[in-house]
Parts: structure tokens; sequence; C-alpha cells
């Protein structure tokens, strides 16, 4: 589901609980924040793993990073060049995966 639709989702349950409360429906209203806490909860679920997913993709990139700088210095049977090209593509990937990560973590700072 897009964080739209979240949003959506959100904001009509939370007519609804100010409706239910309009009522004085109690009910209703405990209802309701169950779902509210229910659509948190997944998102949590989804945001971590999404985080997670990005900081072993990171991990690998500085691997492979680290080991192509081995090979460079061992003057291995690889042109020099390819892996120059390589590492700076990585190097690359690294720069927008720290971004997403970060990106990620101030939207979960600001939610919370």
């Amino acid at each position: 589901m897009s964080s739209h639709a979240k949003y959506a989702q959100v904001d009509n349950y939370l007519d609804l609980y100010l409706y239910a409360k309009q009522l004085h429906d109690h009910e209703w209203q405990e209802e309701i924040k169950r779902k509210l806490a229910e659509l948190q909860n997944g998102r949590d679920d989804f945001e971590k793993l999404k985080e997670k997913d990005l900081q072993e993709q990171f991990t690998y990139v500085n691997r492979r990073i680290l080991n192509l700088y081995q090979q460079l210095r061992s003057d291995a049977q690889f042109p020099a060049d390819d892996l120059k090209a390589e590492l700076f593509t990585l190097k690359q990937r690294r720069i927008e995966l720290g971004k997403e990560i970060d990106r990620l973590r101030v939207q979960n700072q600001r939610i919370c």
C-alpha cells in the first residue's frame, strides 16, 4: 500500500474516531484505536525491514570496495582501469544508499 493510501486510511479512521466520540460510543472508539495501532505497527515493521535491507546492501558495497582496493594493491591480473571504474560505480551506490538510509531514519523520527 502506498504511503498516500496509508495516510488516507489513517485520516479516515481519525474521522471515524471523532464521529464515534460525538456519539459517545466508547466501544467503537476503542476498536478504532486498535485499528490505528495495527496500522502503525505494520508500517513500523515494513520500515524496519526496508532499513535492514538497505544496511545489508550498504555493507555489501563496502566489502566489495575493500576487495577491489585489495586487488589494486596486490597488482592483480585485472586491468586497473576496470577496477577503478567499478570502484567509482560502487562509491556512487554507497552514497545513494547512505542518503536513503538517512532519509528513512529522519522520516521515522518525525513519525515517532
